[in-house]
């Protein structure tokens, strides 16, 4: 009895607090998912204009809206945010500068190097998309590291981004990687962005999911 107790002891809150959490994915389409700990929940490039320059269409109303939440915006075009969606939802938002001007401030988790939603860290890294205002961003999640790229179509932040539990790339990032003779240092490579029926690189054992399909994230027991 004295060794359980012992045992116990040993697992304080601040041992348990490193264990990597057990989140759910769910793809929305295009770079939105809605992704949880049953807790919290993260859109990411969500909401999205459907079928916005031939990228994947979706049905708004049907997609379950959690609270609280944050939408986590890489940019503003409209195939990954729509002001008038997302003033239909109950949720915090993280966007680029630019785009973060033009929203409700009450709504606006104001940008900085690193910013929490609730248990959240996200770290914002701004990358190269055109002349658009555009940001690729680190999460911490209960231990868990993922990286989203966004639309951006330079390797260097992702690949200087290490021990990534999950790296949520663009069909095209991928490809350059993979042409440049590099890898990401992540568990895990899931591609995002793909159009219907798009088979994008298998490099790295990424998986492009299917719409409405969950993903678990978590990392793998030792």
């Amino acid at each position: 009895m004295r060794g359980l107790w012992g045992l116990l002891l040993l697992l304080t809150p601040e041992l348990l607090a490193v264990q990597p959490a057990r989140l759910t994915a769910t793809f929305i389409g295009n770079m939105a998912f809605a992704i949880t700990d049953g807790k919290s929940t993260i859109y990411t490039d969500f909401p999205y204009d459907p079928g916005a320059f031939g990228y994947m269409t979706y049905d708004f109303a049907k997609v379950p809206k959690a609270s609280p939440a944050l939408c986590l915006i890489t940019h503003g075009h409209r195939d990954h945010f729509d002001p008038a969606l997302f003033a239909r939802m109950d949720a915090k938002v993280i966007a680029p500068p630019d785009l973060e001007a033009t929203l409700p401030r009450d709504r606006v988790v104001p940008d900085a190097p690193r910013m929490t939603f609730r248990d959240v860290v996200i770290e914002p890294i701004r990358t190269p998309h055109g002349t658009i205002d555009h940001r690729s961003y680190l999460v911490t999640w209960n231990g868990l590291r993922l990286y989203f790229t966004g639309d951006t179509d330079s390797t260097e932040a992702l690949l200087a981004a290490k021990n990534l539990d999950v790296a949520f790339v663009s069909p095209w990032i991928l490809g350059e990687v993979h042409e440049q003779g590099k890898r990401i240092d992540a568990r895990r490579v899931i591609v995002y962005h793909h159009r219907p029926g798009e088979t994008p690189p298998t490099f790295q054992n990424a998986v492009a999911p299917r719409q409405g399909e969950v993903l678990v994230l978590e990392r793998p027991r030792s």
